[in-house]
């Protein structure tokens, strides 16, 4: 139970934490991996929002009402975003800087490796849809 709350704690807050730190520091995030300006905003954009709903998730688990069907949705979010950042690493290796890339490829080892602990520690604590009962 303590896992659960804390992978959901470190995936929300982490999320909100970059997204924010990415709107804010932008230009320079563009210059030191040499990403387009474009690129950093939609990763800031998708970092708020994923930290939203890791969040949201956070509080139903506190009330006990996390479903397992929003679980696994975090789950598989994890696991492409993940897949994603691997796929942008390859195709932005002309542009990027080895920061830059290395920056990709650690955000994808952290994704799946946040996607696996909440297979094996969050999903468990969900309950399904079906042992609700109106």
């Amino acid at each position: 139970m303590k896992q659960a709350r804390f992978l959901l704690t470190l995936d929300s807050t982490g999320a909100l934490i970059v997204g924010v730190f990415i709107f804010l520091f932008s230009s320079f995030i563009s210059t030191l991996n040499g990403w387009d300006e474009s690129f950093i905003h939609i990763e800031g954009f998708v970092n708020l929002i994923y930290g939203s709903y890791s969040g949201i998730l956070l509080l139903l688990f506190r009330r006990g009402q996390l479903h397992r069907i929003f679980v696994l949705i975090l789950i598989i979010a994890n696991s492409l975003w993940g897949l994603q950042c691997f796929a942008q690493a390859w195709r932005l290796q002309e542009e990027a800087t080895y920061i830059g890339t290395a920056v990709l490829l650690l955000e994808g080892i952290y994704l799946l490796i946040l996607a696996f602990f909440e297979v094996r520690f969050v999903l468990p604590q969900g309950v399904s849809n079906s042992s609700q009962v109106a």
